[in-house]
């Protein structure tokens, strides 16, 4: 019998082995897979936190490795959008950035309602997580004459009503330790405290236990914070007790395990000190203790022994900086305790330097700044930058509130949102900062995953793909556009030059080009052959060719974890809509001035209409100038026409069913919207169709090439970009494919330039935008020019970026114009 019991008690310890080695490789094998396939994170400086009707909003876009905040390895392709309060969304971008950062712009129009909008930023590979990942902040958007969004809450006083107000008590949440709170275990308690408009205030009052004995005060400061510390006892419940106004508000404590674990960690700066406890009988035997840094493991521990407490110290010099999640499973695999620590590493110290060289500056004098980057040991480092300039007079600038570095290392990491997120980097050496910070981690869970999905979920294919580029793709029908047909087709792109590519179509018809990095929009012609283009016969262009339109459909606008803005009820913000005001009367009475101009004597030759006409035809031929030119707006009737019939009223031109020439001489080449064609693509166009047409002989025909015969070249009226120009015989269309947005340039006015001087006032808000920083690697340094306004003021320079190896560093600085 003994023997039995040995050989039982062997087979278990030996499976609870197996179990727990095979689940230690289990943990390590997903950790590592998630870094493999890691998040991307964006993150969006705007130049100011508020706007009104009518403004410009400048931004930079930060796309990163959401582990190592270093250029991502997947997406190409950004998409910023601007969403109103009943989330539709006004404006959208779609950006394409071979670096970290790319700049971007929105115009508000002054059609717009005013309103709190939301700025959302994501990749097509983040919509295979939750929208929480996304990049989202608010963006005040106010109105000018009715001083929208401004706070008017006025405080209520009892006896002014002589009615009794009614008491909403705040809410209260604990945060024991590591998750539970154990009898007979002490533990730490994370307290947040929120009022009914969940806003973070401060209270105080008493812990007590089940029998109504005070075990301890308690009280909440910054953030709605605060800390106690309570060992359970067996048989009894503990509630917070707080009292308004003479009445009693009782909050409970989570009830405690009878058994369990308890992780407490201290964050000495430079090592945290771990204690692992459990009063279960087999104490901590086959635990295992998981520390990672947004994916990226730091530490493991598996303990073999059966005691019930143990310690250790883990020094954090070569850590990276930002949120730390350690967690112990049990010895059946089950996540029993988590913790999160934050990691402040001085290594990872950045210095960014200004300086002007001018320290006293005048109204539009010209200010030359010099920006340079140092580590912790002075020496140079390289980055994306971006910098906004504003006046402090209008715009409330604090270090309090969101930034990049705020952003990357804490709040994208976090569940919740943590409101003035720059305040726990402001002092470096601050034993109050980094308190509240430990708090913050205390009352916080990491959110980028959870243990059960990360290690039990099934691996499928991501329905998201990272996108490196735009394509041009759709599909291949017959004639009556029903049943898809497999055929062969050509794409042709004219700008820069001729670029042409041959794909053949799934079974399905379906064909894609791509991917391609184009900005604004390039004219593009698709042919289509049910066999191929060397060689045709009857039906072979019985070919129906539909495009797609290459628009990313938009996730559902989701509310959650946003970066309100700190600024909504700023006093500053009623200062910023009256300077905003005065910039549009400025710039109505210039435009009401502007008008008046005709009253001035201006010696110069006006342009006609018809020369008009010829520059903007020109322009759309290239500039290359034509024989002779048949324009259909010259032509009387000309709509009706067909275009063998327009063909034979052009000078030494001849044309019939079967091609056309020049002069007599061999068959003329056709191009149609600047694209190479046949005489048999063109056959069956209208004058309603065309714009006009340009006939190219002898030297003018030069620029083409296999031009012996000329050139007739036909540019058809456009339409909206992506849709198709005019309808054409089968087996061909043609579009202008739209490509990335390319940001718009910052006004900046030059004063050393005399026209410039006479221009309207300059009472600029934001005074200088620099969307992305170049330093020069033979200085080090950037420099960068600008001139003063009309305004004497006192202005901020925000500095944002992120280092080559992945720091993100943050810089607020100030001047005076005097």
């Amino acid at each position: 019998m003994i023997k039995k019991i040995i050989l039982i008690l062997t087979l278990f310890v030996f499976l609870s082995f197996t179990f727990t080695n095979n689940f230690r490789e289990l943990v390590l094998e997903k950790l590592e897979n998630y870094v493999s396939n890691h998040p991307e994170k964006l993150y969006i400086q705007t130049d100011k936190p508020y706007y009104a009707l009518g403004d410009d909003i400048w931004y930079t876009t930060y796309l990163v490795n959401g582990i190592t905040h270093k250029r991502s390895n997947y997406s190409r392709v950004i998409y910023v959008e601007l969403i109103n309060e009943q989330d539709s969304i006004v404006s959208k971008k779609q950006l394409y950035t071979n670096d970290i950062s790319v700049a971007g712009d929105f115009k508000i129009e002054k059609n717009w309602k005013p309103g709190n909008y939301l700025l959302r930023a994501f990749t097509n590979y983040m919509r295979n997580g939750d929208s929480d990942y996304f990049f989202q902040a608010q963006i005040p958007i106010l109105g000018l004459e009715n001083k929208d969004l401004i706070n008017t809450n006025t405080e209520i006083n009892q006896s002014d009503t002589g009615k009794s107000i009614s008491i909403t008590p705040p809410e209260i949440n604990f945060y024991p330790e590591g998750g539970y709170l154990v009898n007979g275990i002490s533990s730490k308690i994370g307290i947040k405290a929120k009022d009914e408009n969940n806003r973070n205030i401060a209270i105080k009052g008493l812990i007590k236990d089940s029998n109504n004995e005070i075990i301890s005060e308690f009280k909440t400061q910054l953030f709605g914070l605060g800390l106690i510390l309570l060992l359970p006892e067996p048989n009894k419940t503990y509630y917070a007790s707080i009292n308004i106004n003479g009445k009693e508000f009782k909050y409970p404590f989570p009830k405690a395990l009878s058994s369990g674990y308890n992780l407490s960690i201290i964050n000495n700066g430079d090592n945290i000190k771990f204690k692992v406890v459990s009063n279960k009988p087999t104490g901590l035997k086959n635990s295992f203790l998981v520390g990672h840094q947004r994916g990226k493991l730091i530490f493991e521990k598996f303990e073999t022994s059966q005691k019930n407490t143990y310690y250790f110290k883990l020094n954090t010099n070569n850590l990276l900086e930002g949120i730390t999640n350690f967690t112990l499973f049990d010895n059946n695999g089950k996540p029993v305790c988590e913790r999160l620590v934050f990691i402040e590493n001085t290594n990872n110290k950045i210095k960014v330097n200004v300086s002007l060289d001018n320290k006293i500056l005048k109204t539009r004098d010209k200010v030359s700044m010099q920006i340079d980057l140092k580590d912790k040991e002075d020496n140079s480092l390289y980055g994306n930058l971006s910098m906004s300039i504003t006046d402090i007079d209008a715009v409330e600038q604090s270090t309090k509130n969101e930034n990049i570095k705020a952003y990357l290392l804490l709040n994208s990491d976090i569940r919740g949102h943590i409101e003035n997120p720059g305040y726990f980097f402001e002092k470096e050496n601050d034993a109050k900062r980094r308190y509240f910070l430990d708090l913050v981690m205390l009352t916080h869970g990491w959110r980028r995953f959870t243990w059960n999905e990360l290690l039990f979920k099934p691996e499928t294919k991501k329905p998201y793909e990272p996108e490196k580029g735009l394509f041009i793709s759709g599909y291949t029908k017959d004639l009556k556009g029903k049943n898809p047909i497999q055929s062969t087709t050509r794409l042709t792109v004219m700008e820069p030059q001729i670029y042409q590519e041959k794909k053949t179509t799934d079974y399905k018809g379906a064909f894609q080009f791509g991917p391609y990095v184009f900005f604004d929009t390039i004219p593009t012609l698709i042919e289509a052959r049910l066999k191929d283009f060397e060689r045709e016969f009857t039906k072979n262009r019985d070919v129906n060719i539909s495009i797609q339109k290459n628009n990313t459909s938009s996730p559902e606008v989701i509310r959650k974890n946003i970066k309100k803005s700190d600024n909504t009820f700023s006093t500053k913000i009623e200062d910023y809509i009256n300077k905003a005001q005065k910039i549009s009367d400025i710039n109505n009475e210039f435009l009401e001035n502007a008008r008046r101009l005709d009253e001035v004597l201006i010696i110069a030759k006006k342009k006609s209409e018809a020369e008009e006409r010829t520059e903007i035809l020109d322009e759309r031929a290239n500039n290359v100038y034509p024989t002779h030119r048949l324009d259909l707006n010259d032509v009387i009737g000309g709509e009706s026409q067909s275009i063998i019939f327009l063909l034979n009223t052009i000078p030494g031109v001849r044309a019939n069913s079967q091609g056309a020439s020049i002069r007599n001489g061999g068959p003329a080449g056709i191009r149609l919207d600047g694209f190479p064609s046949t005489f048999e693509d063109i056959a069956f166009l209208f004058g309603s169709d065309i714009e006009f047409i340009d006939v190219l002989s002898g030297a003018n025909a030069g620029f083409y090439s296999n031009a012996s015969g000329g050139i007739i070249s036909i540019y058809t009226k456009r339409f909206n970009p992506n849709t198709i120009n005019v309808k054409r015989k089968p087996g061909i269309i043609n579009f202008d494919a739209v490509g990335f947005y390319t940001a718009r340039e910052f006004y900046a006015p030059d004063y050393g330039n005399s026209f410039d001087e006479v221009k309207k006032q300059d009472v600029r808000i934001t005074l200088h935008w620099e969307p992305k920083i170049v330093l020069n690697e033979a200085s080090n340094k950037a420099e960068i020019s600008f001139f003063t306004s009309d305004a004497s003021s006192n202005y901020a320079i925000k500095i944002e970026g992120i280092t080559d190896n992945g720091i993100p560093f943050y810089n607020m600085s100030t001047f005076v114009v005097e």
